[in-house]
């Protein structure tokens, strides 16, 4: 449903007889007028509108920011696109010039602007950041030459927002299970106490929930901290269970534990260790996907901070974020050489004889069919990257055989990468082996420079590659655990697992000649 249109000023510019404008366009949560004579480029995230002036090699560009999930606040929104489209993207001269926030029937309003340095030349850039309805988009413009202000403000004022259909939260998850939390997650926090700042000795605190496919977690808390001879480190272990948007955790055992410091850095020896009182929560949780990081999180919000957490680590709002660990920020490292692996098996033994609340299946006739995932890749830190995709797919057949199809697509690239396997699997409890006996990979030319099959370039053998996976079918779709990533399977979905969708919820591969 169309709102009222609202005026969206960008830092009082001049109002100028404005060029001839094109017919009504829609994308995502807007719909406006946009420049006749300028080159459109689309991407995954973002539309483009790009104008030139061969003679005096002045320029703007405009781009259209597909909508993310509302930080809470339009503040808050308009900080987070700054930063992300602004300060990130172009080397700022100048002070940010904003506007007052307007309102328009449910959506918040909000602009600003500045300078920066392109080729040596000054240029402007200027946004527009619009949060309602649990959704927040932008506006992005860059010009080296005012004369485009009035190409600018026309194509603002043309806006039209639009009310989403539903204001249940939305994310860029594309193709992946929203409702499952499987996998491993972290966050971690220092003591921002002035004196420890001004002297350098902010300690250090490590949080990480890892929550199973059979409907059990561990939680683990690191504290670290210089001035202290020990290291604490707290253990947690329980059930979960999910109801629509709601997490609730049921903690069974919870200990603290004393180490002293070895090499005052790593792990020394267990010096104590005390039960700590279990702390049942109920969480609400959004998962979502970040793409211009590449980042997978899980928000959980409560009434109130627990301990388990620690305080909220989202300004104006009660919740916290978490998100899967990556090399910049590992997995806590546990004393010993313990995993959490082990952490797991042995909470899976205490848990065989107690029925865990929540959908999952492991039969051989619960995996027949496909099952698929898509992952988008854009330039790194730039919104406005080159789109590029990868796509894999498994076919099991109730014979006992399977198919797996895998598909790399980049517009920087003239060739497309398609992967074929064929092979057998077997199910053992809630363990499935994939045994491959074929696996080829084939480069294809494009047909007319786009995302079409035209010949076979190169074809070449690919490394066997036997995978021993914990396996789900969680709310329809399936969860794979592996102890490492696959070559196969590629980046894990979240945390140390892979989640591939049924039929709808993915674009099946079409392969060359069908």
């Amino acid at each position: 449903m169309k709102i009222m249109k609202p005026v969206l000023l960008l830092c009082a510019f001049c109002m100028m007889t404005v060029k001839m404008f094109a017919q009504k366009a829609t994308y995502d949560l807007l719909t406006y007028t946009a420049p006749s004579d300028w080159t459109e480029e689309a991407a995954e995230n973002t539309i483009s509108y790009l104008g030139i002036n061969k003679k005096t090699n002045a320029w703007c560009r405009i781009w259209i920011v597909k909508s993310t999930v509302s930080k809470g606040s339009i503040e808050a929104d308009f900080e987070n696109e700054w930063q992300e489209l602004i300060v990130k993207s172009y080397t700022l001269t100048g002070q940010r010039k904003e506007n007052e926030t307007q309102q328009v029937e449910g959506w918040k309003i909000k602009s600003g602007s500045t300078k920066f340095i392109f080729n040596n030349n000054e240029a402007m850039a200027m946004l527009t950041t619009s949060s309602g309805y649990n959704r927040c988009l932008s506006v992005v413009a860059v010009l080296n030459n005012k004369n485009y202000l009035k190409d600018v403000q026309a194509f603002i004022a043309s806006i039209d927002l639009i009310k989403p259909e539903t204001t249940e939260p939305q994310t860029t998850v594309t193709n992946a299970d929203t409702k499952s939390i499987v996998g491993t997650w972290g966050i971690t926090a220092s003591d921002q106490n002035s004196v420890r700042v001004n002297n350098g000795v902010s300690g250090t605190i490590f949080r990480q929930y890892t929550f199973n496919a059979n409907g059990t977690y561990i939680f683990i808390v690191k504290t670290f901290d210089p001035l202290m001879d020990k290291i604490l480190l707290g253990r947690e272990t329980g059930t979960y269970q999910i109801n629509g948007t709601a997490v609730s955790v049921i903690p069974k055992k919870s200990v603290l534990e004393a180490w002293s410091k070895k090499n005052n850095t790593d792990w020394g020896k267990l010096l104590s260790t005390q039960n700590i009182a279990l702390e049942k929560t109920s969480y609400q949780f959004t998962k979502q996907f970040i793409a211009d990081i590449n980042e997978w999180q899980i928000v959980l919000q409560a009434e109130r901070p627990t301990k388990r957490d620690g305080p909220f680590n989202m300004p104006g709002t009660n919740g916290w974020v978490y998100i899967v660990p990556s090399p910049a920020r590992p997995e806590i490292k546990l004393p010993d050489g313990q995993s959490i692996q082990s952490e797991v098996s042995v909470q899976e033994n205490a848990q065989k004889k107690e029925t865990v609340q929540q959908t999952v299946t492991n039969n051989n006739a619960s995996l027949v069919g496909s099952w698929g995932k898509s992952n988008s890749i854009g330039q790194l830190n730039n919104r406005f990257g080159t789109y590029s995709y990868n796509k894999q797919q498994y076919t099991f057949n109730s014979n006992g055989t399977y198919l797996f199809t895998g598909k790399n697509y980049s517009e920087q690239y003239d060739e497309t990468l398609l992967i074929k396997e064929n092979g057998t699997f077997l199910i053992s409890g809630n363990n499935l082996t994939i045994n491959p006996q074929n696996s080829v990979i084939e480069a294809w030319s494009k047909k007319n420079g786009g995302d079409n099959w035209n010949q076979l370039k190169t074809s070449q053998k690919r490394s066997i590659e036997k995978i021993t996976y914990q396996f789900a079918v969680v709310e329809k779709n399936l969860v794979l655990q592996a102890a490492k990533e696959t070559v196969r399977d590629g980046r894990f979905s979240n945390g140390n697992s892979y989640t591939y969708g049924p039929p709808g919820t993915f674009t099946a591969i079409k392969l060359p000649g069908e």
